[in-house]
């Protein structure tokens, strides 16, 4: 099942995002660096202001998420996006329509939006541990790629 995050789900969905840190190899995101109160303060952020879904077992436990905020343009702030912040599955759950279903819920919403001006456009990220998936394909447009040093 797709639904809405919710306060009840903090606590594993702070667990998924200890595994999402892991994956990304960064060392600032280890896990007894992780604050796990701030954490849960950005997660109420993404309930109220954003698209921020999660996927359920019937048992109820959360097999994977999308998280996502409202976010001002830094030059103008008139422009509103929906910023995607993490899309994770679990890895057991992989290989299922559970990924899948997340995105088109979270596309599905997003569209929503765009369409009643609530947000101008909407973004989904791709780490460099993510599946190939071809957005273009799904109606996005490359437009950035992000690089690091250190960490």
């Amino acid at each position: 099942m797709i639904r809405k995050i919710n306060r009840f789900d903090f606590e594993e969905i702070v667990d998924i995002m200890l595994d999402f840190a892991d994956a990304t190899k960064m060392k600032g995101y280890k896990r007894d660096e992780y604050n796990r109160e701030y954490a849960k303060k950005i997660l109420l952020r993404c309930e109220v202001g954003g698209i921020s879904l999660c996927s359920t077992t019937e048992e109820g436990r959360i097999q994977g998420i999308i998280l996502s905020l409202r976010d001002r343009d830094l030059w103008i702030p008139e422009i509103i996006r929906m910023r995607e912040l993490a899309w994770w599955v679990r890895p057991e759950y992989r290989n299922t329509t559970v990924g899948a279903r997340l995105f088109h819920a979270y596309t599905k919403a997003a569209d929503e939006l765009v369409s009643k001006g609530e947000i101008v456009s909407y973004t989904v990220s791709k780490m460099s541990f993510s599946p190939n998936l071809d957005y273009e394909r799904r109606g996005f447009r490359f437009l950035e790629s992000t690089y690091i040093v250190g960490e």
